[in-house]
């Protein structure tokens, strides 16, 4: 069954916050990583302390990343027609898991089995 024009609304609303956050969180990383890695390292210390920041920084933003990316894909997919189906059962997924993971592909049977 699809899903009702005001409750795709809400989920595109929903999608469309969560990929401004997640850009102004790129942006802030990435002025972070810049002031974290300009200048000269006094010593051997404060270097390994930037290496770890700068690991910790690029872990942050990849994941950024990959979150924003599926959530432009599930706003295609609202665009397309096909949101909130699962990818694998072709069933629609629960609501209450798109209000958790509004750009989940699986419902919660799929994706645990995908995950085994």
């Amino acid at each position: 069954m699809a899903m009702d024009e005001k409750t795709l609304d809400k989920f595109k609303r929903l999608l469309l916050e969560q990929r401004k956050k997640l850009t102004g969180s790129y942006e802030r990383l990435k002025n972070a990583s810049s002031e974290e890695f300009g200048g000269d390292v006094p010593d051997i210390n404060d270097e390994a302390s930037r290496t770890v920041n700068r690991r910790i920084l690029l872990e942050i933003g990849d994941k950024n990343y990959e979150i924003l990316n599926q959530v432009d894909e599930a706003l295609g997919r609202i665009d397309s027609g096909t949101y909130g189906i699962c990818d694998e059962c072709e069933e629609p997924i629960p609501g209450k898991r798109l209000e958790l993971l509004p750009y989940a592909l699986h419902c919660v049977e799929c994706k645990e089995k995908l995950e085994k």
